[in-house]
């Protein structure tokens, strides 16, 4: 079984205004992400830029999607779902709040009204959650419930990484601190008492890491295929657990160099036991 992880595409009408060339580097990954063969995409959020301010780009996302002919779940970053009222005033044109139940969100009427959706794959399942700060959806008891209902291993996919995945940070907004601090708080809690949850896999820093969230469960991230670190993940499962790789994309292989050029290329494309690896279940 094999499973296809990527995030942050921030995709946007041409001509782009947050990154010029974005839709044309993404037009190229079309056809590796289809040569993957995965029998299931996951796509951990930020799907687009502007997406929680202007539902047409979400749409324009869902397009792209579809377009791949890869069956797939997908969960909102915070551009695509704004995680709380203080960071809508702060950023209304990238992370506009909606004081709305989820399916009445742009998100929402365009990915589906569920913030909680599971896929079994045989082996395993597939969780994907959607999380607004507080758990203004009351997803979580939800969530936990559908994680203790089966006993077969768990990946999990949300957006915001839930242990640091750098040190030191190159901006205040790296990371998920500032996003959804006591909601994040909560969800790990909630895997680190889930022994079944084998992998969190998740996105928003524009890395490619991989960090221990407890003994039974590794955080991945896949990088952002569309602005840089322009990496995807492959997830290889079989009976003795899941191996998981690292693929370069057409993109920027470094986002935050621009804010710190010294930066070395493994802070982006992360350290080789970051980029391969192994989990037994």
């Amino acid at each position: 079984m094999r499973i296809l992880h990527v995030s942050d595409l921030h995709i946007e009408p041409e001509p782009e205004e947050r990154l010029p060339g974005l839709m044309s580097t993404l037009a190229n990954d079309r056809e590796p992400l289809r040569r993957v063969g995965a029998d299931l995409m996951i796509v951990s959020g930020d799907l687009t830029t502007y997406g929680s301010s202007r539902r047409d780009h979400l749409a324009q996302a869902r397009e792209w999607l579809d377009s791949l002919g890869i069956p797939y779940l997908a969960v909102p970053g915070n551009h695509d779902l704004g995680p709380s009222r203080i960071r809508g005033e702060r950023n209304p044109h990238q992370e506009g709040f909606e004081d709305v139940e989820f399916k009445q969100t742009g998100y929402g009427r365009t990915f589906g009204p569920d913030p909680l959706v599971v896929r079994d794959l045989d082996r395993l399942r597939v969780v994907g959650v959607a999380l607004r700060e507080d758990d203004l959806d009351g997803v979580l008891p939800r969530l936990t419930e559908v994680i203790g209902a089966d006993t077969r291993p768990v990946i999990l996919v949300g957006h915001y990484p839930l242990v640091p995945t750098r040190e030191p940070k190159p901006h205040t907004d790296f990371g998920s601190e500032t996003f959804v601090p006591r909601a994040g708080a909560v969800l790990l809690d909630l895997v680190r008492r889930s022994p079944n949850v084998v992998l969190y896999a998740c996105g928003h820093v524009h890395v490619n890491s991989a960090r221990p969230l407890a003994p039974h469960c590794l955080q991945v991230t896949a990088g952002s295929l569309g602005q840089g670190a322009s990496t995807y993940r492959i997830y290889d499962v079989d009976e003795t657990g899941l191996s998981y790789s690292t693929v370069l994309g057409s993109g920027p292989l470094a986002f935050w160099n621009t804010f710190d050029p010294a930066l070395a290329a493994e802070f982006s494309l992360g350290t080789g036991t970051e980029r391969t690896g192994k989990i037994t279940f």
